[in-house]
């Protein structure tokens, strides 16, 4: 047995001392052979990984080259964080990362190419496990993350302890969540699986002994050449970036959704302008300024298109009756109702405005003047037969209807509204509730 724990520790003090002088070189040929080395190290790490090399003492299993390589990574990463920045340690986490799932499958790759080739597969080249390379790069990634958290929590609410135990139990921490979280996903539910968490457990704490007074000693070194300190270089911060980087995300998120409640308000305050603007506010029916704006379309389609078109003008007769007995808010109930009724007996296509006191204008796209009699009788008949019930009680009222049937001689829609007018004064003339073309008075049935 110590034999193989004197191998372990010959091979940890090697790698360790290689990853730290590398890093030591860095103000002199930058980051780049640093960068290169750890991914070779991840490299051997994977394939030692896939090669399950294992030793057994005394009954226990130990991951040998898995754990003096991870140990390694762990370091390099833990000195970038310290001493370069959060970039640095970024572009130090994506080559692990990286490293760790290219390896494997360029190993299926070649793999392959021996079998297609109809030759035996690579002795040296291992065939990877898909459930032992994802648990190593998940816990891989885990740790990192969990590097961050323990020494930020070490350095920071710990400063009292010496730098050389803390950094002792910070790896020791990482390596022993590694050690559950990557044997789990490997060999949970294999009959070795306690053994080798046991024996990886031991040989990760006989590798921390070693390796933490390396990294103590380096730390000091490189802080009393260079006057770093580490308190300012916190381990977090990376997450905290990543955080920075969320809240301002979130904040920008919350200006869009202001600005877009911003805009929808605006719309709809445009929107409840130009209602108000172009509605009749008693009867909820367009106004005088909406109706000339339908007219003048409707008229322009018509005479584009060759279709018919008839515009009506209908008043209530002998309003001013029902103002003076009833009083004015009754007669603005009467007003609402009998758009109501009007409404009821139109088409969605036609329109109805009110473009005075008791004054209403029809207007019946692709309706010729013989269906506008229909349709205005029927309305005449309907208003006569409604109760249009008030504050102070029941009210009956007839209408007078106007029309003026669109001809080729007409030259706009003033001049339908002129002669549905005087076809209204007509149907006024002879009697009231009348239905008038503009050529002749239409008797009411």
């Amino acid at each position: 047995m110590n034999y193989e724990v004197a191998i372990l520790v010959a091979e940890a003090v090697v790698v360790y001392l290689l990853v730290l002088g590398a890093h030591s070189l860095r103000h002199r040929v930058g980051l780049a052979h640093f960068y290169a080395l750890i991914g070779g190290l991840t490299a051997v790490m994977s394939w030692v990984t896939d090669a399950g090399v294992l030793v057994q003492v005394a009954g226990v299993r130990f991951m040998v080259g898995s754990t003096v390589f991870y140990t390694s990574l762990l370091l390099a990463v833990f000195v970038v964080y310290v001493f370069d920045g959060v970039r640095a340690t970024r572009i130090a986490i994506s080559t692990v990362i990286g490293v760790s799932i290219m390896v494997p499958i360029i190993a299926v790759v070649l793999n392959l190419q021996m079998t297609l080739a109809g030759m035996p597969p690579l002795g040296y080249v291992p065939s990877p496990s898909l459930r032992i390379n994802a648990a190593s790069v998940l816990a891989t990634f885990m740790d990192l993350l969990f590097l961050a958290i323990a020494w930020e929590f070490m350095n920071n609410r710990l400063q009292w302890i010496p730098l050389g135990i803390r950094a002792f139990f910070t790896l020791l921490g990482v390596m022993w969540l590694d050690v559950f979280l990557f044997t789990t996903g490997a060999f949970g539910g294999s009959p070795g699986y306690v053994a080798i968490m046991q024996g990886t457990a031991f040989s990760r704490f006989i590798v921390s002994c070693f390796a933490a007074p390396i990294l103590w000693a380096y730390l000091a070194w490189q802080n009393r050449v260079w006057d770093t300190e580490m308190t300012k270089r916190p381990v977090l911060a990376i997450l905290r970036q990543f955080a920075q980087m969320k809240q301002e995300l979130t904040r920008a998120q919350l200006e869009i959704e202001r600005r877009k409640k911003a805009e929808r308000a605006l719309r709809q305050s445009e929107e409840r302008l130009r209602f108000l603007a172009t509605t009749d506010e008693l009867t909820s029916l367009p106004n005088r300024r909406r109706f000339w704006e339908l007219a003048n379309s409707e008229f322009q389609r018509a005479q584009r298109y060759g279709s018919p078109l008839t515009l009506g003008l209908m008043d209530i007769d002998i309003f001013k009756d029902v103002n003076d007995t009833k009083g004015h808010a009754a007669g603005d109930q009467v007003l609402a109702g009998l758009a109501r009724v009007c409404l009821g007996q139109l088409r969605s296509v036609d329109s109805l405005a009110r473009v005075g006191g008791e004054e209403f204008v029809l207007l019946l796209p692709e309706t010729g003047l013989d269906t506008a009699m229909m349709v205005a009788e029927r309305l005449r008949a309907a208003v006569e037969a409604s109760v249009f019930e008030t504050d102070k009680g029941p009210v009956n009222i007839t209408v007078s209807i106007g029309l003026a049937p669109l001809r080729q001689d007409t030259s706009g829609a003033e001049e339908l509204y002129t002669q549905a007018d005087q076809a209204l004064y007509q149907a006024k003339g002879v009697g009231r509730n009348r239905v008038c073309p503009a050529q002749g008075p239409q008797a009411a049935a």
